[in-house]
């Protein structure tokens, strides 16, 4: 006891601070307890002698697994080196078994030093947060050799043998599995195009509806008018300075000939943003308010924002042929979980006073949601649609290679015949175009 109040001697609260840390350290108080004072005195150097001796065991023993993993890094590094130069053809190996050797105690060092350090911060967190493991474990020290015995033979082996195993070099499967599993996928799809093709004709009818009718308004009004009106649009939901801004951005659609592949392509975003809506809004309200629907929701959404844009292309393809209507839809799929997530969000983040007080009052759950839930949530569902219109917009490109055309379709020619010049106009109109959405947006929203 003597030695461990004279290690914290000055650290305030001494009562607190011995009891807390005989509670975290469990083993070796006295010399922990000495070296976290030397560090909250402003002492930087302090070296662990257990820490270079056993590397990646020491870190595992205390819990500090972002050490462990630098050391075993840098332990495989220098037994890599060590290892070329024994049994590989290197040119000169006593040169490299001085150089593996070198780098294995540089760095053995290098964590000695910064161990101390390490630990003292994860006790500072544990401080904060008792629910942190502490003190020493074997349990942790069999996780650590479990993982050195599974990682250090394989990759040494790997780097320094002449000649791998076959097993090794490849992951060990059978090219049938995959092309089995295609087929079935291949027969599921068509057996779906087959029962289902009724269905999926109506719902490509019922977008090139929604197509036709937004390229009326967007490319078949005089384009003085169309300008006039989303200036007047600017104006009201933004100011002055979104009408400048506005004015330049469809001045450079006009000058350079993208006006009405602009406006195609406004008119498609147009039509996956009010998809977007119509169907996101709703799910959105749902996952807020059931917590099971957005436990099953939330994988779904993450697995949505996070597949490559590209693999949207296939089932819009495989279900409903190519042209503007799949361009749509993939667009949809694409743009969708922002809206759902950002409608969740401004709903869970009602007050609960609110609600508290209109139930209180007798309110009926529709009328929470359609006078007090939804009214407060529209900062957060404008800024889903603002993300949804953002997203389409990212997918103009892709979705040309579907026939979607307009600005996107510039953009990939010129990808293809090295148009470095037509690309880049294009690709700007396609910045300018999205711009002009996100500042209106902004502007209404705020």
């Amino acid at each position: 006891m003597a030695s461990i109040d004279a290690g914290i001697n000055s650290l305030p609260n001494k009562t607190k601070e011995l009891a807390q840390l005989k509670q975290f350290l469990v083993h070796s108080s006295s010399y922990y307890s000495q070296q976290f004072n030397q560090l909250v005195h402003g002492k930087k150097l302090s070296f662990n002698t257990a820490a270079v001796l056993f590397g990646p065991l020491w870190a595992a023993y205390r819990n500090i697994w972002v050490l462990f993993w630098l050391l075993s890094i840098t332990d495989v590094i220098g037994l890599v080196i060590i290892g070329r130069s024994l049994w590989g053809s290197e040119k000169y190996p006593e040169a490299n078994l001085m150089m593996g050797i070198s780098l294995l105690v540089m760095f053995r060092l290098l964590g000695g030093l910064v161990a101390n350090q390490l630990y003292y911060a994860y006790f500072k967190r544990w401080r904060v947060n008792t629910g942190l493991q502490c003190g020493v474990s074997r349990k942790r020290i069999g996780i650590g050799c479990l993982l050195i015995l599974a990682t250090y033979p394989l990759t040494i082996y790997q780097f320094t043998a002449t000649h791998i195993a076959s097993f090794l070099e490849t992951f060990p499967t059978s090219r049938k599995i995959a092309a089995k599993t295609a087929l079935a996928i291949d027969h599921s799809v068509d057996w779906m195009i087959s029962q289902f093709e009724g269905m999926f004709d109506n719902i490509t009818a019922a977008i090139r509806e929604v197509l036709n009718f937004l390229e009326l308004i967007f490319i078949g009004t005089p384009w003085p008018v169309m300008a006039l009106l989303l200036l007047l649009l600017a104006w009201r939901a933004a100011g002055w300075k979104v009408v400048a801004f506005t004015a330049a951005a469809l001045a450079y659609l006009g000058f350079f000939g993208f006006w009405n592949k602009a406006m195609s392509t406004m008119a498609l975003v147009a039509a996956s943003v009010f998809i977007c809506f119509i169907v996101g809004t709703p799910l959105g309200i749902l996952a807020a308010r059931k917590p099971r629907f957005n436990a099953v929701l939330t994988p779904i959404l993450d697995l949505m924002q996070t597949m490559p844009s590209f693999v949207y292309l296939i089932p819009a393809i495989a279900f409903f042929s190519i042209g503007k209507p799949p361009a749509v839809l993939a667009t949809v799929i694409f743009a969708m979980p922002p809206m759902i997530r950002l409608t969740t969000l401004g709903i869970k983040q009602v007050p609960d006073s609110v609600i508290e007080t209109m139930l209180a009052f007798g309110a009926t759950s529709r009328q929470i949601l359609f006078k007090a839930e939804l009214p407060l949530a529209i900062p957060s569902i404008m800024t889903g649609i603002n993300q949804s219109i953002m997203m389409s917009l990212s997918m103009v490109v892709v979705a040309a290679l579907i026939g979607a055309g307009g600005l996107g379709y510039d953009v990939l020619f010129s990808l293809q015949h090295l148009e470095a010049g037509k690309g880049l106009l294009a690709g700007i109109a396609i910045v300018l175009c999205a711009m002009i959405l996100d500042r209106i947006v902004q502007g209404k929203r705020k």
